[in-house]
């Protein structure tokens, strides 16, 4: 009786693991310019993101993985997407930190970056680089010089020493 008892209780213990997995789950993301994200994954894929600390009007972001980079961009109100010069690449220590690509279970973490391992560094990477660490918005004349350093990266792009390395 006792026995089968352990096993009722062990099938029930793996049911419930199994389905939590399933379950939607949280992540907290980190960008070049030290904001933190709040993302919730459904299956393997980010469903909703939002800036920890800003107001609920004005915290629409998506994560944007057209290039190296795995980046996170404010959604842009029309069907035209927001500029590199808007987003920034996500930051991390391990894989566990990075958000997953549909499908799979973690992301990719690389030289403290996140990154799509399936894409090729791209202008789009290097502008995100050379704008890391010089604020979240695009307005200084400093940053119209990174993006200058970014934009001219070559064919193969080849990050500015300046800026922060993939």
């Amino acid at each position: 009786m006792a026995l089968s008892s352990i096993r009722a209780q062990l099938i029930l213990a793996i049911l419930a693991s199994t389905a939590s997995c399933r379950g939607p789950k949280n992540l907290t993301l980190h960008d070049t310019e030290g904001r933190e994200f709040s993302a919730r994954l459904q299956d393997s894929s980010v469903t909703s993101l939002t800036l920890s600390t800003a107001a609920r009007e004005a915290n629409r972001f998506e994560i944007r993985r057209t290039s190296h980079l795995v980046a996170v961009c404010p959604t842009s109100k029309t069907s035209t997407p927001v500029a590199p010069t808007h987003c920034r690449a996500l930051t991390c220590e391990t894989d566990i930190q990075c958000p997953p690509a549909h499908g799979l279970k973690r992301g990719t973490c690389v030289n403290g970056l996140c990154i799509e391992p399936s894409q090729i560094l791209l202008a789009d990477d290097a502008i995100m680089l050379c704008l890391s660490g010089t604020g979240a918005d695009y307005s200084s004349p400093l940053q119209v010089e990174r993006f200058a350093l970014g934009l001219n990266c070559g064919q193969p792009c080849k990050v500015p020493t300046t800026c922060r390395q993939p």
